[in-house]
């Protein structure tokens, strides 16, 4: 376990964060940073469905937040979903982080145990198996249709 990743939030943080993103959207006066703020506390809970809902609340967010402040949500987008076991999410997180900052010691550390997970359940090797057989399988459909039109 690694605490920079795996660490979870009080209970009583994340409690205090719903408790103030509550009373904002009753207001109708929801902001992006108390937005940013529940979701990134949502990835850092020890349960799955928090997890879930900080992710959806992040992606949500994304697009309405300059590209100049991304990199916060872009990161937990990639911590939530390598907390959810949802690796090649999280990897494309990683790799646009990285296009901006090809040096960040954080995304890089993030990036190699997402690797290491891919790995370790064999979700690449499936994923190379997949693409040959529907590579494969794209073949023959080219050369039947060409043989069916001589």
């Amino acid at each position: 376990m690694d605490p920079e990743f795996d660490d979870v939030v009080a209970v009583e943080d994340l409690m205090a964060l719903e408790r103030r993103y509550a009373a904002e959207r009753q207001q109708g006066a929801l902001s992006r940073q108390c937005r940013f703020e529940y979701g990134w506390g949502l990835v850092r809970s020890r349960y799955q469905e928090d997890i879930a809902r900080g992710v959806a609340l992040l992606a949500e967010l994304l697009p309405e937040t300059p590209p100049e402040e991304q990199r916060d949500v872009l990161f937990y987008l990639a911590l939530g979903n390598y907390r959810l076991k949802e690796y090649e999410r999280s990897l494309e997180h990683l790799e646009r982080l990285l296009a901006a900052e090809p040096q960040n010691p954080q995304v890089l550390r993030l990036r190699s145990r997402v690797r290491s997970r891919l790995r370790r359940d064999g979700l690449v090797g499936a994923a190379i198996v997949g693409g040959v057989v529907m590579g494969v399988a794209g073949l023959l459909g080219v050369a039947i249709s060409r043989a069916t039109r001589h």
